[in-house]
């Protein structure tokens, strides 16, 4: 069984119905062991979304919100329509059950489809998708079809962990994206992903054109 806190194991390619036995088995354990390696990601994508986009009221879409720690970021930072998806069942389990003393986390949640964002182009102007398309999680041709759902204008807030920023094919379909006049990089900055682990990671938020 795969050590889900050993990063070399994490950051493995996978099939998606991989990936999604691998949370599954972990979403009981998750929000503890991912605590435990400092996991800095979702409050630096939360930061440098409200940056940029300083209407909390505005509908969010967490793609791959996983457990909620993302969204629980973005609500600590003030944003109060968050919506989520995931393909994991039990990761959705507990992102239901995510709540601070103002209420819970998400508006609604609901289970995705692999290799689909599930929404039409209008829904959102903003998706952040934080740790989901990367090395051992979405394949690279996922930020194409992310970008895809935003509405002219809208912002997608990510991030690339060291492994990923290191692959060629997910460092290739971000060029892509940014080349192909799709869209255009309005925030990049390097800092730390599990601290623990001493792994940084790149959060980056593109505008759809």
């Amino acid at each position: 069984m795969t050590n889900k806190t050993n990063t070399t194991d994490l950051w493995t390619p996978r099939s998606s119905e991989d990936t999604r036995a691998l949370y599954s088995e972990w979403a009981a354990s998750y929000d503890a062991d991912i605590t435990a390696m400092a996991y800095a990601t979702p409050d630096r994508v939360a930061k440098a979304l409200l940056s940029l986009s300083p209407d909390t009221a505005q509908p969010i879409l967490d793609f791959g919100c996983g457990t909620g720690l993302s969204g629980l970021a973005l609500h600590n930072h003030g944003f109060s329509c968050i919506d989520g998806t995931d393909i994991t069942p039990e990761m959705l389990d507990q992102a239901h059950a995510k709540a601070t003393s103002k209420g819970p986390v998400y508006r609604k949640l609901w289970q995705g489809k692999i290799g689909e964002v599930g929404i039409n182009p209008s829904d959102y102007n903003i998706i952040i998708a934080t740790g989901v398309i990367s090395m051992g999680a979405a394949p690279p041709e996922m930020l194409a079809v992310v970008i895809d759902a935003l509405a002219p204008d809208g912002l997608l807030a990510f991030s690339y962990n060291d492994p990923t920023l290191a692959d060629p094919a997910y460092m290739a379909a971000l060029a892509e994206i940014i080349d192909s006049g799709k869209a255009e990089q309005v925030f990049r900055e390097y800092g730390p992903h599990l601290n623990e682990k001493v792994t940084g990671s790149d959060v980056i938020i593109l505008k759809r054109l």
